[in-house]
């Protein structure tokens, strides 16, 4: 119930500063309020109210005067500065900000171009030469004369398996000879995968390069791309007599193909895979590269429900297949979001990053105040070990090294202590250290940048402001109302019940009654029904004579009923019976039986009494003028 009145509140108070309507319209404990948040606040769900009075300008700046005082009276508690509120907007404000932590348009791009290649599967070997990412020149260029050798060969019509298997440094190309199978998006590095998506069917791709080395793909085939499958499945292990593991499989699928026994029925009594067996052999959907190939090749080998594979064997056991569904790749709108969230932990959302990195480089200034050169005597070989400490005798710690947007100092110290953290572990990199450590000290620059953006979001996008206030306000206001009228009106017993004899009478039931209603096509039963009705026969005395010859039904109605004997009335075909069965007379129930109805209203009560409260302690002055031209704009 919270967090439906929370979202409630969210979408009826929401701020925004208006920058083309900057008209004071008043002042809420000394605070301007401007005529573009008012406006923004009763036009953006203006649609969304049934209730008409909301609608009325005049009722709804009742309303957000309201909103200012409770707003004000939370600020003025310190409800903002609550630990427990800081930790939950930190959390939320953490979680909105990743999105704007990257070019929105570029991830769009990727996103959309994940859903097409998501449409097929592609087949591939490939030939790899290793290459850390911290490799030093000279043995970049050696691992890259390697693979043009590799890529000339090719050319020359030499076969790619055995080239492949003789050369490339993937440790399994010798047993696979390269190939990989099926992939389809998100399932490699974004590189190899553009690759392979770029390439023709019966082509290799040019060299290029990810984080694990030099590559070259073959793409053998492509083809639309299985989504999900959902089959069943009957499964024998092979244990320590492979042979008889073999004739029970085969002896299963002649019983099922001969309709002696039907699938399911053999998968409940004798697969082995216990789990899936109590539904008929019934796995969960899956795609590529969630089972073992041998399994999968078998699986999207079948194209119809309920066909059945031959038995085929894995390392382990022997098994038959049927398939329950094929499932397709789902339309764009339903899994747009599950693809934004892959791309922003994949990769190539570095991509989105890095052009928004570019332009924050043009936008906010960064100034240096020092040299980073002066850390250099400080770092010896051992941060090439990961063993370097921080130094003691750098005395320059506490001096600044750059300054961010003109506000945001960072000292040699944080440059130091972001060294420490990012020691490298290749000894050989030792010759080049004034290099590395200036790659080092780009690389924090470029981070700090990225971190005054985030930490000061609300200044360079409107929207991330907009909605980031929106949620703390909200949060605030929730947690407000819980401590002075919600949780206060369940927790406080005796004022409840003080209420509720107080304003007994406003619970009071009316007359009430039960009306019944029987309609049949036999006169007979007709006849008895009403004879039953007339001597005050019960709804069950009455069911049970009605048996299956009559539809009755029975209504609770408040009131006074217009008609109170029984009578029986020809409708068409049928006999239509009606009377009155039972009366409940007006009464006022226990507190016990409508405890959530008075609980309700004493929340508007207690509601009503703090905001009479506020409005003797905060001040509230309307700028007349300005509200007249509101009013005029929106009163009809």
């Amino acid at each position: 119930m919270k967090k439906m009145i929370f979202w409630m509140l969210a979408a009826l108070f929401i701020h925004v500063q208006a920058q083309d309507k900057k008209d004071v319209l008043m002042t809420v404990n000394g605070k301007p309020v401007t005529v573009g948040e008012f406006e923004y606040m009763y036009t953006k769900n203006l649609n969304l109210v049934k209730d008409p009075a909301q609608k009325d300008v005049d009722n709804y700046r009742k309303l957000f005067i309201n909103y200012k005082l409770e707003l004000a009276d939370a600020h003025n508690k310190g409800l903002d500065t609550l630990p427990s509120f800081r930790s939950e907007y930190k959390r939320y404000r953490d979680e909105l900000a990743r999105k704007y932590l990257t070019d929105k348009k570029v991830t769009e791009k990727l996103v959309r171009e994940a859903y097409e290649r998501m449409k097929t599967d592609v087949n591939v070997a490939h030939i790899m030469v290793m290459l850390p990412q911290d490799a030093l020149p000279a043995d970049t260029l050696k691992a890259w004369r390697k693979i043009q050798k590799i890529y000339k060969a090719l050319k020359r019509g030499q076969n790619f398996n055995m080239l492949a298997k003789r050369f490339s440094e993937d440790p399994s190309a010798g047993e696979n000879e390269g190939n990989l199978g099926w992939i389809n998006v998100l399932q490699t590095v974004y590189p190899f995968e553009t690759a392979a998506y770029n390439t023709p069917a019966g082509k290799f791709s040019k060299p290029f390069r990810t984080k694990y080395g030099y590559h070259i793909v073959y793409v053998k085939a492509k083809r639309p791309a299985v989504y999900r499958v959902q089959v069943k499945q009957i499964m024998i292990v092979k244990g320590k007599n492979p042979e008889a593991a073999k004739a029970k499989i085969f002896d299963i699928y002649k019983k099922i193909k001969q309709g002696e026994a039907t699938f399911e029925d053999m998968a409940k009594h004798f697969s082995d895979d216990k789990q899936s067996a109590k539904a008929g052999g019934l796995l969960p959907p899956f795609g590529l590269r969630q089972k073992i190939p041998a399994f999968e090749e078998h699986a999207f080998a079948l194209k119809k429900p309920d066909e059945i594979s031959e038995p085929f064997e894995t390392e382990k056991a022997w098994h038959i297949l049927k398939l329950k569904q094929r499932i397709p790749v789902p339309p764009f709108r339903n899994i747009k979001r599950q693809l934004e969230r892959q791309i922003e932990r994949d990769s190539r959302s570095q991509t989105g990053k890095e052009l928004l990195l570019k332009r924050l480089k043009k936008q906010i200034p960064v100034t240096e105040k020092g040299d980073w050169h002066k850390v250099l005597p400080y770092i010896d070989d051992k941060f090439f070990e990961k063993k370097w400490h921080f130094p003691k005798q750098f005395k320059e710690k506490d001096k600044v090294l750059f300054v961010i947007n003109n506000d945001k100092q960072v000292t040699y110290g944080d440059f130091m202590i972001w060294l420490y953290r990012h020691q490298r572990y290749n000894k050989d990199l030792a010759k080049y250290k004034k290099q590395e450590i200036k790659q080092l000290y780009d690389r924090f620059k470029d981070e700090r940048l990225m971190q005054y953006y985030k930490d000061n979001l609300e200044k360079f996008n409107a929207e991330f402001a907009r909605t980031a206030k929106e949620y703390y306000e909200g949060l605030l206001l929730f947690r407000y109302k819980s401590d002075n009228v919600w949780d206060k009106a369940m927790k406080d017993t005796l004022g409840l019940e003080n209420y509720y004899r107080a304003h007994k009478e406003q619970y009071r039931t009316p007359p009430r009654y039960k009306a019944f209603y029987a309609e049949t096509k036999d006169k007979s039963t007709a006849k008895k029904l009403l004879k039953a009705l007339k001597k005050g026969a019960s709804l069950p005395e009455l069911e049970k004579i009605a048996g299956k010859q009559a539809l009755v039904k029975a209504r609770i109605r408040d009131g006074k009923p217009e008609k109170t004997k029984p009578e029986m009335t020809k409708e068409g075909d049928k006999y239509v019976i009606r009377g009155i069965i039972d009366r409940v007379p007006s009464r006022i129930p226990p507190l016990d039986e409508i405890r959530g109805r008075v609980l309700g209203d004493y929340q508007q009560y207690l509601e009503k009494q703090l905001l009479e409260k506020l409005r003797r302690q905060y001040r509230v002055k309307i700028n007349e003028k300005v509200w007249k031209k509101v009013r005029n704009k929106y009163k009809h």
